[in-house]
């Protein structure tokens, strides 16, 4: 997914820490942090959702589009 929004000016902040996650994304336009079985995601400060990993590449996808859109 960073590829794929490689040509816009967006950060995506990824961690594998769901203690330090939450606070560690807060200033990136999308935050993604990892459990066990789900992942949380968030736009800035604001929550998204926890999916699971077979649903996270398209929601972010989807999340990505509105980013890119609101930079066009």
């Amino acid at each position: 997914m960073t590829r794929y929004a490689a040509a816009y000016p967006l950060t995506i902040a990824v961690m594998g820490c769901r203690v330090n996650g939450p606070g560690e994304t807060d200033h990136a336009d999308l935050g993604v942090w990892c459990g066990p079985k789900h992942v949380r995601l968030k736009r800035g400060p604001e929550p998204i959702g926890s999916f699971t990993y077979d649903e996270i590449l398209s929601r972010l996808k989807e999340e990505l589009d509105h980013l890119i859109a609101d930079h066009s």
